[in-house]
């Protein structure tokens, strides 16, 4: 069974999923480069405003090339 794309992460589960730390995601959904809601206290995203979000990156510096694909 596939994840529905529109299903809430928070950025913890993001993080995880996608190999990327908590708070690099978290500074992204401050600054607007990720699209992300703070519902009290946690940040939530989508699966597709993730993967929107790895495809609109520019290589700078070091650049992780290998990115993991969600579990499903």
């Amino acid at each position: 069974m596939a994840k529905d794309k529109d299903d809430l992460l928070t950025l913890s589960q993001a993080a995880e999923a996608y190999g990327f730390s908590g708070d690099y995601l978290r500074r992204l959904a401050e600054k607007g480069r990720l699209q992300a809601r703070k519902l009290g206290r946690n940040w939530l995203t989508t699966s597709n405003d993730m993967e929107t979000f790895i495809e609109s990156r520019e290589p700078r510096g070091v650049y992780k090339k290998r990115l993991r694909s969600p579990r499903k």
